[in-house]
């Protein structure tokens, strides 16, 4: 059964959610993409696990994300909208748009749902306070003709006088466009692995980046082992004064503490997983 997207404002935009969609990797590349530890995926049939992730206590777990398949050869994860204020996400985030085709969505319910999708590394459509200025895509046309947004040379918008916040149509036409389909049910109730994406370990920079001498150097996990921070610009394509393809500068987990410390998560103290004995 294709499900569609049109139905997440109404089953999840009530609590705020961050959505991301990508083509092309299985839901476990990307936990680890976000900052899973590999093999940590939490079957949703595990004794307790929705209790765990779901029940009273479960704000003060680590941040987590409940990933699974989509249609068509996507895989998702769905998170809180606080995630996207985690340091770590900005640089290994630049990876995975800069490979794949990557859909974004974050209704943090205090503004209009954002939408960004990356195609090889390059931002394709975006909506943002209900409008976009890409007003010659096909899902700019089809919310002109079908949805009741109204074009003008420097973007399309919804009506401000309509009580319609169109975001179902939004969803309906980006998902006909892109071949976007999420399991609604699964998605609903919960039936789905569960991981921890958050850091286990912080790292923090005690020097500037050592290619370009920004102040910034951020968090980056891609692997096992992989732990590293690199420059605020790492990757950034085209940005005034850095190569092409962003900054490369980077420090790794290992150099002398003069350079990186080290800080466990006090997050993950005394955490008991579902399952453990």
């Amino acid at each position: 059964m294709n499900d569609g997207i049109a139905w997440l404002d109404d089953a999840l935009g009530r609590e705020g959610y961050s959505l991301t969609m990508v083509k092309g990797i299985t839901p476990e590349a990307l936990a680890v993409h976000l900052g899973a530890q590999p093999g940590t995926l939490i079957d949703a049939d595990t004794p307790g696990a929705r209790e765990f992730f779901h029940g009273p206590g479960s704000s003060k777990l680590p941040d987590w994300a409940m990933v699974g398949e989509a249609a068509d050869g996507w895989s998702f994860a769905l998170e809180t909208p606080e995630v996207g204020h985690r340091d770590d996400r900005l640089a290994p985030g630049r990876d995975l748009r800069a490979r794949h085709t990557v859909v974004d969505i974050l209704d943090t319910t205090m503004d209009p749902p954002a939408v960004t999708v990356t195609v090889g590394g390059e931002t394709e459509w975006t909506l943002a306070e209900n409008g976009t200025d890409q007003v010659d895509h096909p899902v700019s046309r089809r919310l002109v003709a079908e949805a009741g947004f109204l074009a003008y040379p420097h973007g399309v918008f919804r009506d401000d006088a309509s009580q319609d916040t169109g975001t179902t149509d939004v969803y309906r036409i980006l998902g006909d466009h892109y071949g976007l389909s999420l399991p609604r049910a699964a998605v609903t109730a919960a039936r789905l692995p569960h991981v921890f994406t958050e850091p286990r370990v912080l790292l923090h920079p005690q020097t500037p980046c050592p290619a370009c001498g920004e102040p910034r150097m951020l968090p980056h996990t891609a692997g096992p082992g992989d732990a590293r921070l690199v420059c605020a610009y790492y990757k950034v394509r085209n940005a005034p004064g850095y190569p092409p393809q962003g900054c490369p500068g980077e420090l790794s987990a290992s150099t002398p503490p003069d350079a990186v410390r080290k800080e466990p998560n006090p997050k993950y103290d005394a955490l008991r997983l579902p399952g453990a004995s």
